[in-house]
């Protein structure tokens, strides 16, 4: 996909997002108070990798085995300086982080056989974003994007692969919402999609085509 397509999607999630998500108010309720200055959110992130004949090739695996969901933690510390109205705020995200790890072994091809190989996926990115907020202060949607550096490397658990020299690029786009039932402790939710350039192969590594990974997360955010 071209950063047209990307940019396609932002719109279409900005759209569907501030539909489903921005909080509702009536014609007698007060009009809601701005959104606050900063929010920390500690999300359970739970990306998707997407299947790679290529690396599966490279470690001598089928497709099958590898890892189609991981699990991890995301974090980030988001900023709000500049009122664009009442009730559309310019976030700018200090720093935001996302750690996460799939596996998975195949089963036996007849019964009372050996397992095929257990494969590991681990990805991580850290990324600055800058994101447009939409409600008050007890709760609002966003869309975001940014661009940073990720970490992402396939391997069998019984052949690891050499560690990367260095990060790859990559950016991200996505929304998401924050609710606060509590003045200051609110359910979050985002839903990403990162894009991550190609690695070259290298002395003990295989090479890493271009992917998209959607990942999903829900947690809490503080303000």
């Amino acid at each position: 996909m071209n950063r047209v397509g990307s940019a396609v999607r932002v719109v279409l999630c900005l759209s569907l997002t501030v539909a489903m998500c921005a909080p509702r108010t009536s014609a007698q309720a007060p009009d809601p108070e701005p959104i606050g200055r900063f929010a920390v959110d500690v999300r359970g992130a739970l990306p998707r990798y997407p299947e790679d004949p290529e690396t599966a090739t490279a470690l001598g695996v089928t497709v099958d085995n590898l890892p189609g969901r991981g699990l991890g933690l995301a974090a980030g510390v988001n900023v709000y300086p500049a009122r664009l109205g009442k009730h559309v705020a310019l976030g700018v995200g200090a720093e935001w982080l996302m750690f996460s790890r799939g596996r998975k072994t195949l089963d036996p091809a007849t019964e009372g056989g050996p397992s095929g190989p257990t494969v590991t996926t681990r990805f991580s990115v850290l990324s600055p974003q800058v994101s447009l907020n939409f409600g008050g202060r007890d709760g609002w949607s966003y869309v975001s994007g940014g661009m940073g550096w990720a970490a992402f490397t396939t391997e069998r658990d019984d052949a690891p692969v050499a560690e990367a020299d260095g990060n790859t690029g990559s950016y991200n786009y996505g929304g998401g919402a924050r609710w606060f039932p509590q003045e200051h402790l609110a359910f979050a939710f985002d839903l990403r999609f990162y894009r991550l350039d190609p690695q070259d192969a290298a002395t003990g590594r295989p090479a890493y085509g271009g992917r998209k990974i959607m990942t999903f997360s829900v947690g809490i955010s503080v303000k």
